[in-house]
């Protein structure tokens, strides 16, 4: 399934939980936005959806949080203290007239 915002977005990026990006606007111009993941949190390692109206915990347990288009990248804690490397497709991200918005369950 995926997003689609990556099609019309540039400069997409990740800090903790919250993607920003610069995403065209249906008059053609360019806006800066940013939205906070919902409801991604590191199981024992692996990055998984769990409540999508909660806010995400899964930084607070992993490192080389990155982003490829609609795949989230990030090695995780396991609960036995090694690490693990995971991603998840983002599911329904996508740019409204400029502005990154859930337009689905994630």
């Amino acid at each position: 399934m995926g997003s689609s915002y990556q099609y019309t977005c540039e400069n997409i990026s990740i800090h903790g939980d919250v993607i920003s990006a610069t995403c065209q606007r249906r008059d053609g111009s360019w806006n800066e936005t940013s939205l906070s993941l919902r409801g991604i949190e590191n199981i024992d390692g692996i990055l998984e959806v769990t409540d999508p109206y909660a806010r995400s915990s899964f930084q607070l347990s992993a490192t080389n949080i990155s982003i490829d288009g609609d795949v989230l990248s990030a090695t995780c804690r396991r609960m036995d203290g090694l690490w693990n490397e995971s991603s998840l497709v983002l599911n329904g991200i996508e740019n409204i007239d400029g502005n990154l918005e859930y337009t689905g369950s994630p």
